[in-house]
């Protein structure tokens, strides 16, 4: 797992943490009794400790905390992105085949229509629910314009994605392959001359040697043979034919008296 993946797992284990602490134990603050705090209200003011717990001290209702126990959509929410971001760090997505395509053409599907949908509430095209709309609803207090960029963002991302990197990278491997492959049959029909793939790094031991000629050679390997292993090697000069149908081998005008027909 790299560093942002465990960033990931972090953050993500921290916001379902922090909703359930929230929600059923009254902990973000000290507060006797405890109580939840509402996220979306931390920045308004009087919405601090002192302030909370003198209302309470008093029997006012202080609109920055509720009962504890109760799950609002807010605290919904924060909990969901918890744990949707801790699983996409245990999750691999596939990368090759059928499926990568699938989620490569979803993905790009999805995010263009975010940055669709990010453009138009901008420009207050969108009908029904806008940003504002969905600001209510995130556990943390942001402005219309931070959920725009958000959604553009997030659309951005989906857009992007990483198939473009590793299709180039899988197009290079298969591209070197196939030109090993064109070298190798060009060296069996030189009569293994590697030719270029001999040159693309430093050559050691026996890979110094192009052909089984040319390490006998300079091993001087011919010192050590007898006379059965030297009638074993050829220079492939010699030619072959078929005996002479005319004279059955014996030698004829037909076969230049050779008794071979080439």
């Amino acid at each position: 797992m790299g560093l942002m993946k465990k960033l990931a797992a972090v953050i993500g284990l921290a916001l379902v943490a922090v909703s359930v602490a929230n929600v059923e134990f009254g902990a973000l603050m000290g507060l006797d009794p405890p109580q939840k705090l509402i996220l979306a209200k931390m920045a308004e003011p009087g919405c601090n400790s002192e302030e909370i717990q003198r209302d309470l001290d008093s029997g006012d209702v202080n609109p920055c905390v509720t009962t504890p126990g109760v799950w609002d959509a807010p605290d919904l929410l924060l909990l969901i992105e918890g744990c949707v971001i801790f699983l996409s760090t245990l999750l691999r997505w596939p990368r090759k085949g059928r499926w990568a395509v699938r989620i490569r053409k979803l993905a790009i599907v999805t995010g263009l229509t975010l940055c669709g949908i990010a453009l138009a509430d901008s420009f207050d095209k969108l009908p029904g629910t806008s940003s504002e709309d969905l600001a209510v609803l995130l556990p943390f207090p942001a402005p219309a314009i931070a959920v725009q960029i958000g959604i553009f963002a997030a659309g951005i991302f989906l857009v992007r994605g990483p198939k473009y990197k590793i299709e180039q990278q899988k197009k290079t491997k298969e591209d070197k392959r196939e030109f090993s492959h064109r070298e190798l049959d060009l060296a069996y029909k030189r009569g293994g001359d590697l030719g270029s793939l001999a040159k693309t790094r430093k050559l050691k031991g026996a890979d110094k040697y192009r052909t089984i000629g040319d390490l006998w050679g300079h091993q001087s390997l011919s010192q050590y043979e007898d006379a059965f292993e030297g009638g074993l090697r050829d220079d492939f000069q010699s030619t072959a034919g078929r005996t002479c149908h005319l004279c059955n081998g014996e030698g004829c005008n037909g076969c230049s008296n050779t008794g071979m027909v080439q």
